[in-house]
């Protein structure tokens, strides 16, 4: 599972800014890609506070990409990234039942603390994690609305004014 891909969040803005830059000749290009640049950086820095954090990895990984202009792609780089917005098994938001954890070597031990003790066991059944959602609510909390008024706004100002206005 491509965790960047799974979580990321993608605003394609491509058909809309084509409208308005119908609508009003020139200039809708630029402030379209104005106004997605600064609410991508608002979602990536609301992501980045919603992250539960242990050591900072999952935090730090979530980056920007603009595969093209109209298009931000917002998301986490980190193999575990979807488990933490969704948990797993059945604490999770898809629950699929408890799992088994083994170590990674044959014959080996998996070693653990619980309440100060230490714990030697060669399987564990685990219940799952419950889910602990950053990027859905950080685009909500990032841009509600926003984003299609101050589209609008912007080609409403070219329209009737003209670039630059």
């Amino acid at each position: 599972m491509r965790t960047s891909v799974a979580n990321a969040v993608t605003a394609d803005l491509v058909s809309l800014a084509d409208d308005l830059e119908k609508a009003s000749g020139q200039g809708i290009m630029a402030s379209a890609q104005q106004v997605l640049q600064q609410s991508a950086q608002r979602v990536q820095a609301a992501a980045q506070t919603l992250a539960p954090v242990k050591t900072g990895a999952l935090r730090d990984s979530i980056t920007i990409g603009y595969p093209d202009p109209l298009t931000a792609v917002i998301g986490p780089h980190v193999d575990y990234a979807a488990y933490q917005e969704y948990g797993t098994g059945t604490r999770g938001e898809f629950p699929t039942g408890p799992y088994t954890i083994r170590p990674k070597k044959a014959g080996g031990v998996l070693v653990f603390k619980i309440g100060g003790r230490t714990i030697y066991a060669r399987s564990v059944t685990h219940p799952g994690i419950p889910a602990h959602p950053f990027m859905r609510p950080a685009f909500a909390q990032a841009l509600g609305q926003e984003l299609a008024g101050k589209l609008a706004a912007a080609g409403a100002a070219l329209i009737t004014k003209g670039p630059g206005a």
